[in-house]
């Protein structure tokens, strides 16, 4: 008869999450996993069937976090919320924040060297739901008056958007501090004022 788990599930994939966050899927061998969760292999297998399946837990537990800021605030703003964002995203943090590491799914495009198809899934997911929050705040701002701009107009700015998202992200990544994206951040914003009326 298997025995009950001893441990909190949605406790040790935060905890994971944030192992992989910092240092990525290549360079998180399992017994640091073990070392972080508190939780021996044989048990995080049982639970998450290898190393793998609790990287994909932990990719779409980031994935549900990351949805209050694009979901919420960006998409539902305009222009000045799109600022907020890159201002955000590059100010100081705290030492021992994981954002000096950047951004999980950013550094799983650098850090995963045969990334398999169900990474690749999460991957597109999370680039499709930044694609569409910077596409409705763009269409929230020419709805509010902020610009003028054409439905193809809208979408090569949120492809640009997204590129100096991840380009901010990955410079971050890089550099291990949020500041590295400073520069990247005040001249986008400064782009984003050329937007406007």
């Amino acid at each position: 008869m298997a025995r009950p788990r001893t441990f909190d599930e949605d406790t040790v994939v935060d905890t994971a999450m944030v192992a992989f966050w910092r240092t990525g899927f290549d360079d998180t061998p399992i017994n640091a996993l073990e070392a972080a969760t508190g939780i021996k292999r044989i048990s995080l297998y049982n639970a998450f069937g290898d190393k793998e399946g609790l990287f994909l837990a932990a990719l779409d537990r980031y994935h549900l976090g990351a949805r209050d800021v694009y979901e919420g605030m960006v998409a539902q703003g305009d222009l000045d919320a799109i600022q907020k964002l890159f201002s955000a995203m590059s100010a100081p943090a705290d030492p021992e924040a994981p954002a000096h590491a950047g951004c999980l799914m950013v550094n799983t495009v650098l850090d995963v060297r045969r990334a398999s198809d169900e990474v690749k899934t999460r991957i597109a997911g999370y680039r499709e739901m930044l694609r569409t929050s910077f596409i409705s705040a763009l269409q929230n701002a020419r709805s509010n008056g902020q610009m003028i701009a054409d439905d193809a107009l809208i979408e090569q700015r949120a492809t640009y958007l997204l590129g100096l998202l991840w380009g901010a992200l990955a410079l971050i990544r890089v550099e291990g501090k949020t500041t590295a994206a400073k520069d990247v951040a005040q001249v986008g914003n400064v782009a984003i004022d050329g937007w406007r009326k």
